[in-house]
């Protein structure tokens, strides 16, 4: 197997498993009905904002396994779908109301999944590249290996960045 297809699968499964950092949250949180009517007049509650963090960040671990599935398959047009799909996911996430005593916590996930969001980036750049290479204009294989460690040290980052989050929330 050639260094690009174990690159691939490597990737492909450091993607998906590193938002599952995001699906810690899920012990966290309470369903919305488990909250009294009248704490959700008065605005976010803590339950309702770990409630929202939890649905936003399944939603992004379902675009993310369609990301993997899209780069087991080396197709990088539904890459692109799943990576743009993820960013909105995330985007999503930051939407999310936070209560002020929880503003600090959501910042900390918010910042930890647009370091993600960068390696993603940087990976389906970084495939693109090399998909639409020719002969006259040949991809450079000799950057290779650093173009992958760049996304690896970003995807590191923002999965530690994850792990310092949950770390936070399990704090609380």
């Amino acid at each position: 197997m050639s260094p690009m297809h174990i690159t691939k699968r490597i990737l492909a499964a450091v993607f998906a498993a590193a938002l599952m950092g995001c699906l810690m949250l899920t012990g966290c949180a309470q369903t919305q009905s488990q909250q009294p009517a009248n704490q959700e007049e008065a605005g976010p509650t803590s339950q309702s904002f770990m409630s929202d963090m939890n649905m936003a960040s399944a939603k992004l671990q379902e675009k993310m396994d369609g990301f993997a599935d899209a780069v087991s398959r080396e197709d990088l047009v539904s890459m692109q779908m799943q990576a743009d799909a993820a960013y909105g996911a995330i985007d999503d996430m930051a939407a999310v109301e936070a209560p002020e005593e929880l503003s600090d916590l959501k910042q900390r996930y918010v910042d930890a999944c647009g370091q993600l969001k960068e390696a993603l980036s940087q990976y389906v750049a970084l495939y693109q590249e090399i998909k639409t290479a020719t002969t006259r204009a040949p991809f450079d294989y000799s950057t290779y290996a650093d173009r992958i460690a760049q996304v690896q040290t970003a995807y590191d980052a923002g999965l530690q960045a994850l792990k310092d989050a949950d770390q936070a929330a399990s704090e609380m």
